[in-house]
């Protein structure tokens, strides 16, 4: 149990995340794709190793020798903004700053075939209301608290000119933490801790066509993931016994599309990536055992939508520029099945970035991205006897930045 306890404390100090994607996905990974706000990042624009999560198949046209290999190591900030809003103008925050690594590693053994490594955290959230939240909207919420982190190992195939694929496995781990403040008998007003672990099992396959010199389109499927969690209920500080709870991670299809433009203009590319996630997986979330409890979320399907553009100097052959815009819906379907665990609302991004090569074999990439709450974030939900009626508010600051060595 100690040993258990341990794994747990330094896992969340080095994937400990806030999601910033819609739901409690944190489908952003690598720093140079989130300068495009993702776009391209199915295509493997910037021709690094975080095509090992978002699309390994595009690592086949990647400028990389056979036999060489490519690592990139990348750290996000994530700086939120995001509270309750009430009629009579109070207001109760609930932001946690947060960290978010990632690693990915690409080797090409031949011209045809290749493998990938991606070390990511796919998904999380944290909210953490103050005390002055209790008599507001204690029993539905305080702190929930997710963190997963994913291996994902994967094969790469290029089966000619123009056309490669790619198969791979995900074994992900999940530590969720739930509280809430409950009255049970004469302890009066205490808190409910829910907590507990799990692993789960997935899979992910694509492909990539290069339809002409400088352009090509993609698609990526990564499965869902089921997590049974095991763990224990504490009420007052004082344990109740053991609890088990199931909830599905979504299965997402994504495409796009890369291309560098000709003539005038070729020291310019454009990219566009759409994906869809099947969020309505996530029905409810039951909790048995020491606890029984069952709690409705009625999520649905959601769309993201990016667009991104490159810029290579011409006076600058080491320098990348890039840009893009995104639209992210939240898969909460209205103000009666928004919870104060997970007050998701639709997303507008605008993000900026660069990529510099600062040796043969090493490069930088640091981006800049600027999230806003657009509309649909009203709550008015009643839930364990108690009634919260408000809507949120939010933005968020995301700095990324990621190394990649060649070697």
């Amino acid at each position: 149990m100690k040993l258990a306890k341990t794994v747990i404390t330094a896992s969340a100090l080095m994937f400990g995340v806030v999601a910033f994607g819609a739901g409690f996905q944190v489908q952003e990974q690598g720093a140079s794709n989130m300068g495009t706000s993702m776009a391209g990042a199915v295509t493997n624009a910037n021709n690094d190793a975080s095509a090992a999560f978002n699309n390994a198949s595009a690592f086949a046209f990647s400028d990389l020798e056979a036999g060489k290999s490519i690592a990139s190591i990348g750290m996000s900030l994530v700086i939120p903004t995001l509270g309750l809003n009430k009629d009579d103008g109070t207001n109760y925050p609930c932001a946690v700053k947060s960290f978010v690594p990632n690693f990915f590693f690409g080797h090409k053994f031949t011209e045809d075939l290749s493998a990938m490594l991606s070390i990511t955290a796919p998904f999380g959230l944290e909210s953490d209301y103050e005390d002055n939240f209790i008599p507001v909207g204690g029993t539905q919420g305080m702190n929930s608290y997710l963190l997963t982190m994913d291996v994902n190992p994967t094969l790469v195939y290029k089966v000619n000119d123009w056309f490669s694929i790619n198969g791979g496995i995900s074994a992900q781990y999940a530590y969720c933490k739930l509280t809430s403040e409950i009255p049970m008998g004469p302890m009066g007003m205490n808190e409910m801790k829910l907590s507990g672990q799990g692993w789960g099992v997935g899979g992910n396959i694509g492909f990539t066509v290069q339809y002409m010199e400088g352009g090509r389109f993609g698609f990526h499927w990564r499965s869902a993931v089921q997590q049974d969690l095991s763990g224990t209920a504490r009420y007052a500080g004082n344990e109740l016994g053991d609890i088990d709870a199931s909830v599905k991670m979504p299965d997402t299809f994504t495409f796009g599309v890369y291309q560098r433009l000709p003539g005038w203009f070729d020291n310019f590319a454009v990219m566009a990536d759409y994906t869809y996630t099947r969020w309505s997986t996530f029905q409810e979330l039951p909790v048995s055992g020491a606890v029984n409890m069952v709690c409705p979320e009625n999520w649905k399907d959601t769309s993201r939508v990016s667009l991104g553009v490159h810029y290579y100097p011409e006076d600058f052959k080491k320098l990348i520029l890039r840009a893009g815009v995104a639209f992210d819906e939240s898969p909460v379907r209205d103000a009666i099945n928004r919870t104060v665990r997970i007050p998701c609302s639709d997303r507008v991004w605008y993000s900026f970035g660069f990529g510099y090569q600062l040796a043969d074999n090493i490069s930088l990439d640091m981006s800049y991205v600027y999230i806003m709450t657009v509309g649909n974030s009203d709550i008015n939900r009643t839930e364990n006897g108690m009634h919260v009626e408000g809507w949120y508010y939010g933005h968020i600051h995301v700095i990324s930045a990621q190394l990649n060595f060649t070697f």
